[in-house]
This record gives structure tokens, C-alpha cells and sequence, in this order.
């Protein structure tokens, strides 16, 4: 059988029969036709708003359709199969994101059937300036205020990744920061119900790549650049970190890129913010009037390598300890400094604004220091071609305020504001006096009991003659304790001068001569150690009615029961408190007596004898952590019938110790004035978070 024959001959009839005039011919069938897109005209929305059109989009036989986006300014827009436009992150009149930054967004929409060529249109959208528009006023576990939420004062949000990465001109990013799919999916995975942001999100490098990512790797930096210095701080949450240079922020200045300050973070238990506890400022008013940079990086990826941080922002207001005193690079006359002369900087020990360090910045100013002008403290270290100083100015008691009084004749003294300290060194230029105590510096503590003393033997020249006169002491043994410096000249007769300038702390000491001045090393009595704040600030009268010091459980005379009965030795209710304390000694609860019951299981009540509240110190301030918010461990004040007048329950558990100020605890007594009362401070609790950490009960004008 020929089969191969057969299946030829029918094809041939199959085709003739097609070919028939009886067939229809291909251009009479059926054809399909493009989608059709409805031209909505010309477009504009209100800076904010993100829905910009509902485009009508139609296919004639029913095929279905996708529509999507190409053009400048797609990646700024999105679109839905429904023909929903919209933004994908609200706009900002002042930040434009399209292309040529002039508000016109102009995209290409594409309709494809994929059965036809695909339609496409031409859009334009312009987005319009609203006056008075306001940033949402938002937080969430976290205090904030009026000035938080000022736009001109904001540095940045982070609210929207895509932005950052789009605005080029204003910021540089890299590493995890500019990688496009972790901008889409977000640089926030804040999922903690504890996280602390300000706004819609906040950032963590812990888990920012991915929940299967580790904490510790993502690595980068994010730049902010150009900002004017307008206000007296630069205000912003940060947690993470070791403490050490590899997770910060240092702010820049632009013209130069040299450092004037850094911060590094040592909260390594805080992944994501904590709250008021990761408030941070530096101290700006050295920079008024200057442009700089802010870059926050993250270049660890071992241990604590990740960064939390959120809401830069520059107010007269700040929040959270100083972590440094910024002004821009000194210009030395006669003398040399090494850059962490700037970083280092003490507040304002500079000497370039008199009048604002006594009017503004917490410096006190005795006799002949009195009402500065911008020049009166100079003396011949500021007139004389010889003279030596970094910057315009610096401190020469000879011939102070236009030589009315002569060079020796002057007197007086200026006392700097509480400062922490964080580094071994005090180094500073110091000239003058003949060695005996009338002229030099003191270390005080922030009661004013002085520490340590340097009185330099120079005499003459009566000014600072340069880098021979630079002076170190050495502070190892104060280190975290807050404290101030007193330059004194109390000498009228003579060598009765005294020449100075810049003070900074450091690691190392600069003697750039090797005939710089030693000016000793801190050594402590127990009697100048039981007034020192240990990484928390204290106020002026901390000391004038100390209810409870706790700096020796032996000879405390308050009534102890439970475990705080008979302490065995005067760190007895020490437990695991000590690196925040006032004085010798904290308390704490956890590990009390040598952790005989462990952590939660010891109890007991300490109540303090009765005091009068006085009107000049109505604030009841004491440092306070630990329980869970419940009532069995914590402090009340109670009155002479032993009746609860005012009461606080902490609600930090862990740690198990003081961690700083974040600690403080004020319960205003103002109604009570004239009245005798006590203080009980219980543990009632053995079980989860039964512990309590305290110290300092003390009443002053000042809350805490």
C-alpha cells in the first residue's frame, strides 16, 4: 500500500478547496484591535497627595490588557490593571523627584494585549506647592516635641529609602543603603513591638537585608550633605554598636571633609531604638552659620556590628546626653594640635565667644571674668605678635579687659559646665604664675570639691608661648565620671597671671615638643569619689539634702528589712549595680549579698528617717530601674501615719543595674511643703523581674 501517495492527494484537495472563490480570503475575518487609552488630559495634584488619576482603559474585544510604566520618571510611580496612577511615595514641593527636579513627572503609559502591537500615551503630571503643609506629627514609644516636627529644622526622617537614593544632590549612599531592592522592600524591619521611631519607620541594619540575614553583616553609609547649622544642637536616635569607630555618625565640615565630631554608640542590646534612652546631641553652636555634612555608617559586621537610628534634626532644644562640643577647625598662631584637638573639644573650652559661654552655654564667671565682651579675656595672649592660640582667641589674665587693672592685678575665676569623662587626657595650653597654688586650673566634681590642681611655674612671657606650653593630666581615674574645670587666678601681686586656651580630652598626650608641661595625675580620696557622678549628670544641689547615698550598707541609717537586714559589708546591696552611680556605691537588688538568692529572689524594705520637705527643694529626684510595672518593687513616700502620699513603679527589668540618666525619677513634693515625710524603697517580689536598682534620693529645686 502506497500511504505516503494518499496523504498527498488529500492535502492537494484540501488546498484547491481553499483556494475556491466560494472561501473566504483572510481580510474579510475578524481583526483584533489595540487597547484604548483614554487621554485624561493635563494633570496635577497637591504635594502629599499619592493617587493622582484613574485612567480609562478599554479593549474592544474583551482581551485582557496589562499596563505598565517606562520613562524618566517611572521608578517614582506606579500603576495598577485597573488604570490606578499613583506615586509611590508621598511628594515633596522643596525635594522633587522627577528627573530634571522641576515638579513635572512625566512618564509613558503602555496598554499590551499581547495579541496586538501594544497603545501607549504620553502623561505629564505636575505636582503643586501647598502652603503651610506639615510633616505628620508621630511617634511611637518615644517623647517628642513641638520643635521635632519643625520641616526647616529636619536634616532627615528616613521615611522613605527610594528618596534617599534618588536624591542624589543631597545624599550619598552605599553598601546596603543603596542597593534598590532593599530600598523597595525597606530599611526598617522593625517588627518589635518595643522598637521606638518617630514618623512612619525608622532604620536598623540588624535583619535590614532580610529576617534570614545575619544582625551583625549588612554593611554601608548614608551621607547627608550640605546642611546650614542654624540652631544651637543637632538632636537624633541612635542605638547599636560597641563603642567602638566602626558604627556612628560624624558630622563633617564641607568644605574641607575634615571631622568635627563623632559618636559611636555603645548599646549593643538595643537592635532597634529603645525609646528616650538613644537620644543623642551634639552641641552646635561653634558651627552657627557653617555648612556640613552628616555621614552615619555601619562598617562592622562582627559582634554589635548594627546600627539603629532615626529623625535628625536641629533645634535650641535638645534631647539626650551631649556626645560632643562641635566648632570648626582652629587656625593655631604659633602653635600646632592634633585633629583630636576638635573632636575632643570640651563645650565651648574654645574661649572664641565669651559672652555666649556665660549668657548661653553654663559657664560661670567670678571677678574680673565678669560680663566678657568678645575680647575682655585676651589680655596680651590675644594682642601680642608672639602670643600663641588656636582660632581668634584665648585667655590672658595680663592686661585682661584693656589693661584696667594692670597685668598682675586681675582676678577671678571661670568654671566650665559639667562635662563626662571619656578619654585619659585633659590636654590644654597653660601658661603663667610662679608655681604656688594662686593661679592655674582645677578639676572640681559637679559639687564643686576639687579634685585635682595644676599651677604652672612659667611666669613669663605673659602669654602662651607655644607648643612648650602644652599641658596634659591625667584622668584614668575618673574615667565616666562627670566633672568640671575651673581656670583660676586668685595671685594680684606678682607672676599674679595666668594664659590658656583650649581644652580637649584624649587618649593620647600632645607634647609635639617634648618639653611639654605634666600636669599630674588624678588620684582619689574616698571622701572626693562618694560626690561623683559616674555616667550620669547630676544638678547643682544634688548634695544639700541627700536623703540616701547608699555608699555603705553598713553605717546607711535607714531601716532595713528582708534582705537588706544586717549587710554583712558596705557593698553588701551592691548586686550587679556600679557602672551608673552617684558616689562609691548604687544598689541593686539582683545578686544582693553576694548573689545568695540570685537574681529576683531577694526582698526587703529600706524606709529613710523623716525629713521636712522645704519649699527650695521641692522635687523628690532619685535614680530608679528594674520590675516589670507592677507594684512589688519600687518607692513610695509616705507620711507620718505611714499613709502612700506618691508612689513609682519602674518598668525596665532588664538591665539589672543604673545604666545612666534615662534612670532619673522626679516626684514633685510641692504639696507637701512644711510637712515631715519618709521614703520606702521595696523589693516584694521573687520572681520574673523582681529586682530593683537605685541610688541618690535626694530633694532639689531642680527636676530631673
Amino acid at each position: 500500500m502506497r500511504i505516503p501517495q494518499i496523504i498527498a492527494l488529500a492535502l492537494a484537495l484540501a488546498v484547491a478547496g481553499c483556494n475556491s472563490k466560494n472561501s473566504p480570503s483572510l481580510d474579510s475575518l475578524p481583526q483584533n484591535t489595540p487597547p484604548s487609552i483614554t487621554d485624561p488630559g493635563a494633570l496635577a495634584v497637591d504635594e502629599g497627595v499619592r493617587n493622582i488619576t484613574t485612567l480609562t482603559v478599554t479593549d474592544a474585544e474583551g482581551n485582557p490588557f496589562t499596563l505598565s510604566l517606562s520613562g524618566d520618571d517611572a521608578q517614582t510611580m506606579s500603576i495598577n490593571n485597573s488604570g490606578l496612577l499613583s506615586f509611590v511615595i508621598p511628594t515633596d514641593f522643596e525635594n522633587p523627584l522627577d528627573a530634571n527636579r522641576d515638579n513635572i513627572y512625566e512618564v509613558t503609559v503602555t496598554a499590551d494585549d499581547t495579541y496586538t502591537t501594544p497603545s501607549t500615551i504620553d502623561l505629564s503630571v505636575e505636582v503643586l506647592d501647598v502652603e503651610g503643609d506639615t510633616i505628620p506629627m508621630e511617634s511611637q514609644n518615644v517623647t517628642t516635641d513641638d520643635t521635632t516636627f519643625v520641616a526647616e529644622n529636619i536634616i532627615s526622617s528616613f521615611e522613605f529609602p527610594v528618596v534617599i537614593q534618588a536624591l542624589t544632590d543631597r545624599y550619598d549612599v552605599t553598601g546596603v543603603f543603596a542597593d534598590p531592592a532593599i530600598a523597595q522592600q525597606g530599611w526598617n524591619n522593625l517588627e518589635s513591638p518595643d522598637s521606638a521611631r518617630i514618623g512612619a519607620a525608622a532604620v536598623t541594619t540588624c535583619e535590614i537585608a532580610g529576617p534570614m540575614t545575619s544582625c551583625d553583616g549588612p554593611q554601608g553609609s548614608i551621607l547627608i550633605k550640605n546642611i546650614e547649622v542654624t540652631q544651637d544642637s543637632i538632636t537624633f536616635l541612635m542605638s547599636g554598636g560597641n563603642g567602638g569607630n566602626s558604627v556612628g555618625v560624624e558630622v563633617v565640615l564641607a568644605s574641607n571633609d575634615s571631622i568635627l565630631g563623632r559618636y559611636t554608640p555603645d548599646a549593643c542590646t538595643d537592635p532597634v531604638i529603645g525609646g528616650d534612652r538613644n537620644y543623642a546631641h551634639f552641641d552646635t553652636v561653634g558651627l552657627i552659620g557653617e555648612t556640613i555634612n552628616v555621614r552615619i555608617f555601619d562598617e562592622e559586621s562582627d559582634a554589635c556590628g548594627f546600627l539603629s537610628f532615626d529623625h535628625f534634626y536641629q533645634t535650641p532644644e535638645p534631647r539626650g546626653p551631649q556626645v560632643g562640643s562641635l566648632t570648626k577647625p582652629l587656625p593655631g598662631t604659633n602653635v600646632t594640635a592634633p585633629p583630636e584637638a576638635i573632636t575632643g573639644l570640651i563645650p565651648q573650652a574654645s574661649f572664641e565667644n565669651p559672652p555666649d559661654m556665660i549668657a548661653n552655654r553654663g559657664w560661670v564667671a567670678v571677678g574680673a571674668f565678669d560680663n566678657p565682651t568678645a575680647t575682655s579675656w585676651q589680655g596680651t595672649t590675644g594682642t601680642d605678635p608672639a602670643a600663641a592660640r588656636l582660632g581668634d582667641r584665648a585667655i590672658s589674665t595680663c592686661e585682661m579687659n584693656d589693661n584696667n587693672a594692670g597685668c598682675d592685678a586681675p582676678v577671678g575665676s571661670l568654671t566650665s559646665p559639667q562635662f563626662q569623662v571619656t578619654n585619659t587626657y585633659l590636654n590644654f595650653l597653660m601658661a603663667g604664675g610662679d608655681g604656688t597654688a594662686p593661679v592655674g586650673l582645677n578639676l572640681t566634681d559637679v559639687a564643686g570639691n576639687v579634685i585635682h590642681t595644676f599651677t604652672p611655674a612659667t611666669c613669663g612671657p605673659s602669654f602662651i608661648n607655644g607648643d612648650e606650653d602644652w599641658t596634659r593630666i591625667d584622668m584614668s581615674a575618673i574615667q565616666t565620671a562627670f566633672v568640671k574645670l575651673q581656670v583660676f587666678d586668685n595671685e594680684a601681686g606678682g607672676c599674679g597671671f595666668v594664659s590658656t586656651d583650649h581644652y580637649y580630652q584624649a587618649d593620647a598626650i600632645w607634647d609635639p615638643t617634648g618639653t611639654g608641661q605634666d600636669g599630674g595625675v588624678v588620684a582619689l580620696t574616698p571622701a572626693i569619689e562618694a560626690t561623683l557622678g559616674w555616667n550620669v549628670t547630676l544638678p547643682d544641689d544634688a548634695f544639700v539634702q541627700v536623703i540616701g547615698d547608699f555608699d555603705d550598707a553598713t553605717t546607711n541609717n535607714w531601716t532595713a528589712t528582708g534582705d537588706f537586714g544586717s549587710p554583712a559589708g558596705a557593698d553588701a546591696w551592691q548586686g550587679t549595680s556600679g557602672a551608673a552611680r552617684v558616689g562609691l556605691r548604687a544598689v541593686s537588688t539582683c545578686e544582693l549579698n553576694n548573689n545568695a538568692g540570685g537574681c529576683d529572689a531577694p526582698t526587703g524594705t529600706l524606709t529613710s528617717p523623716a525629713f521636712m520637705v522645704d519649699a527650695a527643694r521641692p522635687n523628690l529626684n532619685f535614680l530608679m530601674g528594674g520590675g516589670n510595672g507592677t507594684a512589688p518593687v519600687g518607692l513610695r513616700v509616705l507620711d507620718m501615719s505611714s499613709n502612700e502620699i506618691a508612689s513609682f513603679t519602674p518598668n525596665s527589668c532588664g538591665p539589672s543595674f543604673i545604666d545612666g540618666d534615662d534612670d532619673w525619677v522626679t516626684i514633685d513634693l510641692t504639696a507637701q511643703v512644711g510637712n515631715m515625710v519618709q521614703i520606702e524603697i521595696f523589693d516584694n517580689e521573687p520572681g520574673g523581674c523582681g529586682f530593683v536598682s537605685f541610688d541618690h534620693v535626694h530633694m532639689s529645686a531642680t527636676a530631673k
